[in-house]
């Protein structure tokens, strides 16, 4: 009857500390849960984005796209670029005013979009007509198509920052038919 007295405590605590473990299973599993679905709202978030920007654009249809930057774009909004930046919303919109004049049949096809925490990551493949000046290249009417790196910051359903990568001048100058000649050296 001792060993009873003694054996029933050890089993209430193994009880309670199992309790206790899948009590704090169950909100770990909760947590990840709710960092799965804002993970993949953001990434619907960016799906969005290239879906607005591409019709947009060749519908010069600013009014939906500016629509949805205000819906979405944080009021910090910062963009990186390998040589430049572009600070908030509104240095944003004028931006993309000038995107109409510069191609025409604009799209971006997602290859892949990965979430992870608020960071989304998403390589495309930017294809468009090119005809107007981009970057120096003057317009050629020739259809461009080259791979982008997206990675965005995004902070409760809000777009805060964003990195953009292509590093594709290269084949882009040759899609268009220009030459690279190299520089004569100093004498």
């Amino acid at each position: 009857m001792k060993k009873l007295f003694m054996i029933l405590p050890l089993v209430l605590i193994l009880f309670f500390m199992v309790g206790c473990r899948d009590k704090e299973a169950m909100a770990e599993l909760e947590k990840l849960k709710a960092q799965a679905e804002v993970e993949e709202q953001n990434k619907e978030i960016m799906r969005r984005v290239f879906e607005v920007l591409d019709n947009g654009v060749n519908k010069e249809d600013f009014e939906s796209i500016f629509e949805m930057v205000d819906e979405i774009f944080s009021d910090e909004y910062i963009c990186h670029f390998a040589t430049s930046k572009i600070h908030g919303p509104k240095e944003y919109k004028e931006r993309l005013r000038l995107y109409p004049t510069i191609f025409e049949d604009m799209k971006h096809i997602i290859e892949d979009n990965f979430a992870k925490g608020n960071m989304v990551v998403t390589r495309c493949t930017f294809r468009a007509i090119l005809k107007g000046n981009f970057m120096g290249i003057p317009p050629t009417g020739n259809q461009i198509t080259y791979p982008v790196l997206y990675i965005h910051c995004i902070e409760d359903g809000k777009i805060k920052e964003a990195w953009i990568d292509y590093d594709s001048l290269f084949n882009l100058a040759m899609q268009l038919g220009m030459e690279l000649v190299p520089k004569e050296g100093k004498k």
